[in-house]
């Protein structure tokens, strides 16, 4: 019998996520909350630790005042130079007190800058005791307990998210494949993997081919991707 055959290539591969986040914290302080358990499915923005604010939000109030007090100086300072510049144009003072007030008005402007950056950085430590997921994705190994002291210069992760749906396996085949693999790039090439003896044959496609053969092991790496919507493919998974 004469007919169209599939032509199939197997190597072995292992599942890898698109991303994996280490979520570390952004500013240091006391953990108050946990909001999740260890395995469990997040969603991006979810919240998973939560840090004291108290010392975050009584920098971001001095800073807010600091502000709200220097644009009324500069205010003042600015009504000032409108006022007083009849009264250099006339003679009435000196040139030299003029410019005296225009300096004043344009050294406090400076300073209104430099408030407003201090409040942003503060409402950002602020915003940054709660921490949430970066991805959605599967939480690993919770590395910090509710009470403990977390740092954010050089401090370890609190945890690992890793995204599973959809999934990557990467595997590798011989060289010597390239050629009919590049011949179908504008293809939907399929992937099929099997987890183990008895699991259901899962199907995906071709996501990625290396730009460079292996010249040690004469292979060339390719990535399928899977949807992956039951979580039967897992990180790491031979």
């Amino acid at each position: 019998e004469q007919r169209t055959v599939p032509f199939e290539v197997s190597a072995p591969g292992t599942v890898e996520p698109i991303r994996a986040v280490a979520v570390t914290a952004q500013v240091s302080g006391l953990v108050t909350g946990v909001r999740f358990r260890e395995g469990d499915l997040v969603e991006a923005g979810q919240v998973l630790v939560e840090i004291d604010p108290r010392p975050y939000r009584n920098a971001l109030q001095q800073a807010e005042a600091s502000l709200a007090r220097d644009l009324i100086q500069l205010d003042n300072a600015r009504r000032q130079v409108e006022r007083y510049q009849g009264l250099a144009q006339s003679e009435y003072i000196t040139s030299e007190q003029y410019e005296t007030l225009k300096t004043n008005a344009a050294a406090l402007a400076a300073t209104i800058q430099s408030d407003s950056a201090a409040v942003s950085n503060a409402r950002r430590n602020l915003d940054n005791t709660t921490i949430r997921a970066p991805i959605s994705g599967r939480t690993g190994s919770l590395l910090i307990k509710e009470g403990n002291l977390v740092r954010a210069q050089g401090g370890e992760p609190l945890v690992l998210v890793n995204q599973i749906r959809p999934i990557l396996i990467r595997f590798a085949v011989p060289a010597s494949f390239l050629p009919t693999i590049r011949a179908r790039r504008g293809d939907e090439l399929v992937v099929k993997a099997v987890p183990g003896q008895d699991s259901t044959e899962l199907v995906g496609r071709l996501l990625f081919v290396d730009n460079a053969v292996d010249t040690t092991t004469g292979t060339i790496l390719l990535k399928g991707q899977f949807a992956n919507a039951d979580g039967m493919l897992w990180p790491g998974q031979f």
